[in-house]
């Protein structure tokens, strides 16, 4: 019985662990340029965008797919821990992407998109929104650690499941964000694309990033520095990724 594609094969694999707000989206579709759509995972299905949503974030959906369903993709998409990355059916797990952003500006991005999007959020402060249980715990609260800590036998593979982190579990992000192939931030994406075409040998095809919601000048600095204060771990993280993107670049 086959234990899943040759080792070739499997160099070829590739996974961008998109986190919310990162100008990810952007990052997403230049990404797809360089495969043929039914190389991507999710795909396309009956079902229509639903379907394919609850593909990009839940990662259990991924891990449990068939081995010779998961070799049909070539690039791999989500809302996900990196954990997901690590638990697919290959001898040698896909080279890994992501783009992080500074969590303040992160977080009023994912306060301000509420506000647009959902009408119960329509005329709510952005202070409201971020005292939304659901929403802080599951898209905010130290969540790009959160990404990165989940360990690999878990079983919370959604990125926006509930999962607190503390100094062992930023520990843990900062091991795994270390394996990441290529670290991009979102303060200079054009680096990233950079690094993208020096690895792989991908075209910088973008123009440029879509520019994410969440101007400072609009909020009161007081929510600014609370913000900072109760993602104190996520601020760590960003700036221990700061700093590993800067020594790769040496």
């Amino acid at each position: 019985m086959s234990t899943g594609p040759n080792e070739e094969d499997e160099t070829k694999r590739f996974f961008f662990i998109h986190i919310q707000k990162t100008a990810g989206t952007s990052i997403r579709e230049h990404l797809m340029e360089n495969f043929d759509r039914s190389e991507v995972y999710p795909p396309l299905e009956q079902g229509g965008l639903p379907k394919v949503l609850a593909r990009y974030v839940f990662g259990q959906k991924l891990v449990d797919t068939p081995a010779a369903e998961q070799a049909k993709y070539q690039l791999f998409n989500g809302h996900m821990p990196y954990a997901v990355s690590q638990r697919l059916a290959f001898n040698t797990p896909p080279s890994t992407m992501t783009v992080l952003r500074d969590p303040v500006a992160r977080t009023l991005s994912v306060l301000g998109q509420k506000r647009r999007h959902r009408p119960e959020f329509a005329n709510a402060t952005l202070e409201d929104i971020y005292d939304n249980s659901a929403i802080y715990t599951g898209e905010i609260l130290n969540h790009q650690t959160k990404v990165f800590a989940v360990p690999n036998e878990s079983n919370l593979l959604s990125g926006f499941d509930p999962f607190p982190v503390g100094l062992e579990q930023l520990e843990l992000a900062k091991k795994n964000l270390n394996k990441v192939n290529v670290i991009g931030l979102q303060s200079d994406i054009p680096s990233f694309l950079a690094e993208l075409e020096r690895k792989f040998g991908w075209p910088s095809l973008l123009s440029g990033a879509r520019k994410n919601v969440g101007d400072r000048r609009e909020v009161n600095p007081i929510f600014l520095e609370r913000i900072a204060a109760d993602n104190a771990i996520d601020m760590a993280f960003y700036r221990y990724a700061i700093q590993l993107v800067k020594s790769r670049a040496l």
